[in-house]
């Protein structure tokens, strides 16, 4: 997309300032008449993003643009004894947006309702939880609300947590409908258009996640199960997936820290999403290994080598084996996603660096490279939506650097958020068939957080 003249883009900005706004409001004045009854906390953002792409690494839609996105949070806890309620309303919506930006439903997705549930502390180990609430475990690499892209990850259900005395085991079991946006026309998406967003039982998502602290190790344990058939007007690929891992933790040990995690998967799943199509069973996984130093000094630098690993489809197998990260944030291992956003947990092998430094609570930065292959050479590599079925084109993904540096310009209230991102493009992603840009891909954003 061209850049928009002058005055466009002063309307443009104009009217995203006022629909931010619009949601924003000082709490005190209804935290005072609610002090008496009990203790109310209320808090809210709001975000405003410009990213821009080149050269796309995707096999279809517009091969440069950009965006500009607002997202605004107002959130409410109550607490009463051993009583809460929260609530959470998230507005998520973009401006001067084509067609053909590979912008969803995941970017934008106007005044929702992600939290709104309450809670009963049973004792001073056992607690419980009804409604719709975003679900956080462990990494966050398979189940977590994602800080960095708008629209959230929520679940409507129950869940019961339990630590133990000391605090240092913890345990959580919950039965939850996922929550699924709408609404589903690129079209409607791009136009701000309000639709609720829904849940059912074609889509349950399950389990329990454990955790225990023994010395400086940290263990944890999950089992994540997910029943998805087709609903009234979506046919789907009836996935039944069991997945099942852990994580170790080692932090700090002489400065060194390291961590180490894996995920067997298993079930069932369709072929297609067209109805009749054979299901058969499913074998994948993935691997994250990670050992990094912290420097000594002011500086607060950490040096850190990272390996990572996700099955991808192979050919010639009557199995499944392309991993599902389910409902994972991608940004903290493998970058921005939005507009940019190729990697992530499925077929794909890599090795990488990262520096980071923190000087002060104002302001820290890194920068990050990784080298890149396919698992499968038949799978469609990562989140590129780039495949050559014969093998062909071989496993080369190339490699991404990226980098983010953030400060608060004044603390607590607001914070400026600066990043970038390379795909240098290996062979696979210039030989495929679908490919439609050979040259490297390169992505930069710029945040603006207000919290009150």
């Amino acid at each position: 997309m061209n850049v928009p003249p002058l005055a466009r883009t002063g309307a443009m900005l104009r009217r995203a300032l006022l629909a931010g706004m619009a949601l924003s409001f000082s709490p005190s004045a209804l935290a005072q008449g609610a002090a008496e009854a009990g203790e109310l906390d209320l808090s809210g953002s709001v975000r405003f993003r410009y990213e821009a792409y080149d050269n796309a690494y995707r096999s279809s839609g517009a091969r440069s643009d950009d965006a500009l996105t607002i997202r605004t949070s107002i959130s409410a806890k109550y607490t009463r004894g051993r009583f809460r309620a929260g609530a959470e309303i998230r507005d998520s919506r973009g401006y001067a947006i084509d067609l053909d930006t590979p912008i969803s439903s995941a970017h934008i997705d106007p005044l929702q309702v992600p939290q709104l549930y309450v809670g009963l502390d049973v004792s001073d180990q056992v607690s419980v939880t009804a409604g719709r609430m975003v679900l956080n475990f462990g990494s966050k690499r398979l189940v977590g609300d994602p800080g960095w892209r708008n629209a959230a990850n929520a679940f409507t259900g129950a869940r019961l947590d339990w630590q133990g005395p000391e605090g240092k085991e913890r345990l959580s079991v919950f039965y939850t409908l996922p929550d699924k946006r709408h609404p589903d026309t690129k079209g409607e998406v791009i136009a701000n258009a309000w639709s609720v967003d829904t849940e059912g039982f074609d889509l349950r998502f399950w389990g329990a996640f454990a955790a225990a602290q023994r010395g400086p190790v940290a263990l944890e344990g999950y089992a994540f199960l997910l029943d998805e058939r087709d609903d009234a007007t979506h046919a789907t690929r009836n996935r039944h997936l069991r997945t099942f891992g852990g994580r170790l933790q080692v932090p700090e040990a002489g400065r060194w820290d390291f961590e180490l995690e894996a995920a067997l998967q298993l079930g069932r799943i369709r072929t297609s999403r067209e109805e009749g199509a054979p299901s058969v069973p499913v074998r994948a996984y993935m691997a994250h290994g990670e050992a990094g130093y912290t420097l000594p000094g002011a500086l607060d630098a950490r040096l850190s080598f990272q390996a990572d690993m996700a099955s991808g489809d192979k050919a010639g197998t009557a199995r499944h084996e392309r991993f599902d990260s389910l409902y994972g944030p991608r940004r903290g291992d493998w970058g921005p996603t939005s507009l940019y956003g190729p990697l992530g947990y499925s077929n794909v092998r890599s090795l990488g660096v990262r520096a980071e430094i923190a000087p002060s609570k104002r302001f820290d930065a890194f920068v990050d490279w990784r080298r890149l292959w396919l698992d499968s050479t038949n799978d469609a590599f990562a989140f590129t939506g780039i495949r050559d079925a014969s093998g062909a084109s071989g496993r080369d993904g190339g490699s991404q650097l990226q980098a983010r540096v953030r400060y608060w310009l004044i603390p607590k209230r607001i914070k400026v958020d600066l990043g970038a991102a390379w795909l240098d493009k290996g062979a696979f992603l210039k030989r495929a068939p679908n490919v439609q840009e050979r040259g490297d891909t390169h992505y930069g954003y710029g945040d603006i957080y207000f919290l009150f």
